[in-house]
């Protein structure tokens, strides 16, 4: 007969046990990048931090909500979204959740809103200027606008999005709130491009600069440490994307969500945003996302957290509502 295990050692086989599925549990659902341990729960009764399956029309209609009250959305609740596994709307919280955060979150439907801790805010991620190199005398043909190289105006550095046309006019596509900041803009070598003729931030974050300096610039689909843009099909979910930006170049990821609402802070609420696992730092704003296997372009780079050493989340505002905007169409090839 075989023996028994004495009963300090089953004691401590327990306990191993347990700990081996406590981490196992732990590392079973997906996390924003630098997630803290959980908060506690949200004290009122129309949220959850379980994850689980709904509707899909469940979620959208709770996220439809939470869109409709977004003015009223405290400051520590940065982002929310509709989970493509789950179809709940994700609520991300920085930091402890408040009685504001959980009072935000509260849906007549608790199971389809589920609270999520997130490390830091999500932020925008324009720059002060680097130190630039003295103008120069002028190329002697235009040059091409590359997507992810810096552009800039007085006292703030974004970088290049994309090029669009209409008609026989060119324009450069990046960030919105970059071109809030200024009325005119200049390439990476200090040479004008020309003046902001719509900015939409908040609500949206797109701007788009006239390019009137046409003997220094060209419309062009290149992509500083990427492929040629050739179109603009969106990308689905679960999809490579990568990013190119004036500070931090070229680095991929996938798309982890889209129709995402971010807040920023002050009454500052973005809509429609797409959330990917790629990083950025500041001065990235307005650079452009791809799919690297598709050279399809995506869309421009809002904010996010974290940045390229830790790694981080980042929100982009998609394409087709900006071309859409003044009936542009996407300037591809070199």
């Amino acid at each position: 007969m075989r023996p028994s295990c004495p009963p300090r050692r089953r004691t401590r086989l327990l306990v191993t046990g347990a700990v081996v599925l406590a981490a196992v549990v732990a590392l079973g659902g997906p996390a924003l990048a630098g997630t803290p341990t959980p908060p506690p729960l949200p004290s009122g009764p129309g949220s959850t931090m379980r994850s689980a399956a709904v509707a899909p029309r469940e979620g959208q209609a709770a996220k439809d909500r939470l869109d409709a009250r977004r003015a009223t959305a405290p400051a520590n609740v940065t982002a929310w979204w509709v989970d493509p596994g789950t179809h709940q709307t994700v609520v991300a919280v920085v930091g402890p959740a408040t009685r504001a955060a959980g009072a935000f979150a509260a849906d007549d439907n608790p199971a389809a809103v589920r609270v999520q801790p997130m490390s830091a805010p999500i932020r925008p991620l324009d720059a002060g200027p680097l130190a630039a190199a003295p103008p120069a005398a002028g190329p002697p043909a235009p040059g091409p606008l590359v997507g992810g190289t810096t552009i800039t105006t007085s006292g703030t550095r974004c970088s290049d999005g994309f090029s669009a046309r209409r008609g026989t006019t060119t324009y450069l596509l990046t960030a919105g709130h970059c071109t809030t900041e200024g009325r005119t803009w200049n390439g990476p070598d200090r040479q004008p491009i020309g003046p902001v003729v719509r900015s939409e931030y908040p609500g949206h974050d797109y701007g788009i600069v006239q390019v009137t300096n046409t003997a220094a610039w060209r419309g062009s689909g290149q992509v500083k440490g990427g492929p040629t843009i050739t179109g603009a099909t969106a990308a689905a979910t679960g999809s490579p994307v990568c990013r190119s930006g004036s500070t931090s170049g070229y680095h991929c990821g996938v798309v982890q969500a889209t129709d995402v609402t971010v807040n920023y802070g002050k009454g500052t609420v973005i809509t429609g945003l797409t959330q990917t696992t790629v990083c950025a730092d500041p001065g990235d704003s307005g650079g452009p996302y791809l799919a690297p296997d598709t050279a399809q372009a995506q869309g421009t780079l809002s904010g996010g957290t974290g940045d390229c050493v830790a790694g981080g989340t980042t929100y982009f505002q998609p394409l087709a509502p900006v071309l859409a905007s003044m009936g542009l169409t996407l300037v591809t090839g070199p």
